[in-house]
């Protein structure tokens, strides 16, 4: 009979194979303290195979080890986090995701942890870091549901510092990245809609993080059935995340048989504001595009941007680029840093698609806060800031969508002409009444009499008796808190 300080103490010495043979008798004999002694031993085996790099034995080890089950993980912690952790540091130091066996080493680990349930930690934090290095596991979506995000720590959400100062991804990120890489190589179309909602949450929560939103667009357009679907899926997503270049790399591929849309696309990412170390397989696509259209003074643009982007980083420059530079062309042209099609109006037009439709009149600048209002419907108006500049009066086309909690969004604005047959607008003619003390005055038309405001008085120089037409408007008035017929822009005969 052993104590636990004697297993130790031979352990620590070096001597586990005897520590193995006196734990192993007390088991025999059924002492209630004699797992816990093999738990111990075990350890430092498993310790001393991944010293050794001898995989069999810490096979061999591992399995043993799952059949004490007189252990728990509420008692026995210290044991499985010290497991976990010689584990997770086999697979960091001793599997390589270019070796040929490590797949078949992964799915055995994989197959002995699988029976076990472990508790959210550094060491089964450190086991999920481990393991996802090989991204290309076909076993990768089965093992991180086994490991089960909901485990993640907050310390996992952080990203750390290497100590030459390079930032890395936090290790949420990169496992909700290996997953939906897995998922994208099942392609199990079940299994991705379940993940979809997880992605979202992720991205919710921490906008900060750059490429989950990508993983999730190309999840999103492996559940479509063709170009179309796909926009009506990926469209609405992206009308949120405009701003993001990765936004515009995926609609570049739904693009991939629009030559001038899949330019633009491929345009617009790499003028969104983004850090130029992530623009680097868009610029290649976007050199490819324009080399196939024989524009090459742009390509020639994006090559040069490539290749400072990759050097100042120390990076091997990518085969094409490389191919690229040998060809006679690279130096008979100059680089064009502009833009040969206007991307944004097409990138608009997509952003588009699918959305609501309607005329609409500007009734109130707002010179600080730049809001415009506008009525666009029968006792429909919005306040909201525009990309492009307007008047008072002007009348607009507008694209918009309308959100969950009924208010609408517009995406584009273009000045247009005025449609007759409106329900909320219409031009009527008349003759202007206003008194020499008011600083307003109404316009008289056969349809009835209309308010012109003071501001509409003075920018038209309105006098009593002037002829004239004018924009009439069903608009709200928030004084009164009701809705009528006021006279937005004037024209005088």
């Amino acid at each position: 009979m052993a104590s636990l300080n004697e297993i130790l103490s031979l352990c620590k010495a070096g001597e586990g194979q005897k520590a193995y043979e006196l734990s192993k008798a007390d088991m025999e004999q059924q002492f209630p303290w004699a797992q816990r002694e093999m738990g111990w031993t075990l350890y430092y085996l498993l310790k001393d195979d991944t010293d050794r790099n001898d995989f069999q034995s810490l096979i061999t080890h591992l399995d043993e080890f799952s059949t004490l089950n007189q252990l728990s993980m509420t008692d026995d912690s210290m044991i499985y986090e010290n497991v976990l952790f010689k584990v997770a540091g086999f697979v960091k130091e001793r599997i390589s995701p270019k070796d040929i066996s490590s797949p078949a080493k992964l799915s055995s680990l994989f197959a002995k942890l699988h029976g076990f349930n472990f508790n959210p930690s550094k060491a089964y934090s450190f086991l999920l870091k481990s393991f996802i290095k090989c991204d290309s596991w076909q076993e990768m979506a089965d093992f991180i549901d086994w490991w089960n995000l909901d485990n993640l720590t907050q310390e996992d959400y952080t990203p750390y510092k290497t100590e030459d100062g390079k930032t890395i991804m936090s290790v949420a990120e990169q496992v909700f990245i290996a997953k939906s890489k897995a998922l994208l190589r099942l392609n199990d179309l079940g299994r991705t809609e379940e993940f979809l909602p997880k992605m979202d949450e992720l991205m919710e929560k921490h906008p900060e993080m750059t490429y989950p939103g990508y993983f999730y667009g190309k999840l999103l357009l492996s559940l479509g059935s063709n170009a179309d679907d796909a926009l009506r899926v990926i469209v609405p997503f992206a009308r949120k995340k405009a701003s993001e270049f990765w936004v515009w790399q995926l609609l570049s591929d739904v693009f991939a048989n629009e030559q001038e849309k899949q330019l633009a696309c491929l345009l617009r990412a790499v003028h969104c504001h983004t850090k130029e170390n992530f623009l680097g397989k868009v610029r290649i696509k976007l050199a490819a595009l324009y080399i196939l259209r024989n524009q090459y003074d742009y390509a020639k643009h994006q090559i040069n941007q490539i290749t400072q982007c990759y050097l100042s980083q120390g990076w091997h420059l990518p085969y094409e680029v490389d191919c690229w530079a040998r060809q006679p062309w690279i130096n008979t042209v100059a680089p064009n840093s502009g833009s040969p099609i206007d991307y944004m109006i097409i990138t608009n037009g997509i952003l588009c698609e699918g959305t609501e439709e309607a005329i609409a009149v500007v009734t109130y600048v707002d010179s600080n806060s730049h809001k415009v209002n506008l009525v666009y419907g029968y006792k429909k108006h919005i306040s909201q800031k525009l990309r492009s500049k307007v008047g008072h009066g002007m009348v607009l086309k507008i694209n918009y969508v309308s959100e969950p909690d009924g208010k609408i969004r517009i995406l584009s604005s273009s000045q247009t002409q005025f449609t007759d047959g409106l329900d909320y607008a219409k031009v009527v003619e008349g003759k202007a009444r206003k008194r020499t003390d008011k600083d307003f005055a109404f316009l008289k038309a056969k349809e009835g009499e209309y308010y012109i405001s003071p501001n509409v008085v003075r920018k038209y120089g309105i006098q009593d008796g002037d002829v004239v037409k004018g924009l009439i408007v069903y608009d709200y008035n928030k004084k009164k808190e009701e809705w009528d017929w006021t006279c937005i822009s004037i024209n005088k005969k």
